[in-house]
């Protein structure tokens, strides 16, 4: 699979600060740049989860130094690196550039993503422009790359302190309350919902837990089941892989609204007629799923069906059933 690359990364090496010694490079591994203003050294066990899942590295560097975080080591602080602010194209805080500037660089060394953020707006809103753009610039996105495009929500946990300098007009804390939890509008199955929870909750957790909308299962809970599935602005997505941030304004589809009303929809007619199920665990996430294939176009055979629908797992095995059930409601979805 292809996905969307910025352009190569320029060489990522520099200076330990006392008391420690010696030059660090970072090679061959996922590295996450936050260029900003100032970094409290604030880091967080949520944030090394994040790190230490996807065994990556977080390099935030700020004028006047920096600070290396690795999943479970300590911190290290770093000494100026004039060099990669140049290296890399960003403009200091202090020359007119913006609060923060989020990178994230793959193992093979090209720069995934790239986004800005302005010196005066919540760092929070950044982070999440950050995403929605590396989102929008990835095609056939794996499971890897779309942790490598989600670990930069992570690090909103470090980063609501480290901009120091990053504060609203009139010197309001950027943090909020302090409580950790932001809060995520979302049109959920045609009513907006607004939820209250930690920036790392998945959209799965947030539609079962938070919403009760207990009819998309958690499965694998990696993204290779499809128990899961749900429809954001129409297109199928893995929930469980999703952070329901990443979401919001969008227009979220789940089994409890594929119905109108008491009226089936003509998919789920369809597997009830065909008997396209059995112990029925991963049965909304195949119907949700066969309705989004549908609307991306008609395969043009069965094996056209199989294909769009391999990545929905039926552990019974009612594949042929399910074939059968998508195809007879084509034309009707």
């Amino acid at each position: 699979m292809e996905t969307t690359c910025i352009g190569p990364a320029p060489d990522l090496s520099f200076q330990l600060a006392p008391p420690l010694e010696g030059a660090s490079e970072l090679s061959g591994t996922t590295s996450v740049l936050a260029f900003c203003a100032g970094f409290s050294g604030s880091v967080t066990e949520e944030l090394r989860a994040e790190l230490r899942g996807l065994g990556a590295k977080l390099v935030a560097i700020h004028p006047r130094g920096g600070l290396l975080i690795a999943p479970d080591d300590e911190p290290r602080p770093l000494a100026p690196a004039p060099h990669l602010w140049e290296a890399y194209g960003v403009r200091r805080p202090e020359h007119g550039g913006p609060g923060l500037t989020v990178l994230l660089v793959d193992g093979q060394r090209r720069i995934r993503f790239r986004r800005e953020g302005d010196a005066l707006a919540p760092v929070e809103q950044a982070l999440l422009k950050a995403l929605r753009a590396a989102a929008a610039s990835t095609r056939g996105i794996g499971r890897r790359e779309l942790i490598v495009n989600a670990i930069a929500l992570a690090l909103g946990a470090a980063l609501l302190e480290a901009c120091a300098t990053s504060q609203r007009k009139g010197g309001d804390s950027l943090a909020g309350d302090g409580s950790g939890l932001v809060e995520v509008p979302l049109i959920v199955n045609g009513q907006k919902r607004t939820l209250r929870i930690e920036p790392r909750v998945t959209l799965l957790d947030a539609l079962r837990e938070n919403l009760g909308l207990t009819g998309t299962k958690k499965g694998c809970d990696m993204g290779q089941c499809g128990a899961c599935t749900v429809l954001v602005d129409g297109k199928r997505v893995d929930s469980c892989l999703a952070l329901a941030v990443q979401h919001e304004g969008r227009s979220i589809t789940t089994i409890e609204g594929i119905a109108n009303g008491e009226e089936l929809h003509p998919m789920q007619q369809a597997f009830l007629d065909h008997d396209a199920f059995q112990c029925g665990y991963c049965t909304p996430g195949q119907i949700v799923s066969a309705v989004g294939l549908l609307r991306e176009g008609c395969p043009a055979d069965d094996a056209g069906i199989r294909e769009g629908m391999s990545g929905n797992l039926c552990r019974c095995g009612a594949y042929p059933n399910i074939v059968d059930a998508i195809r007879s409601a084509k034309g009707r979805v």
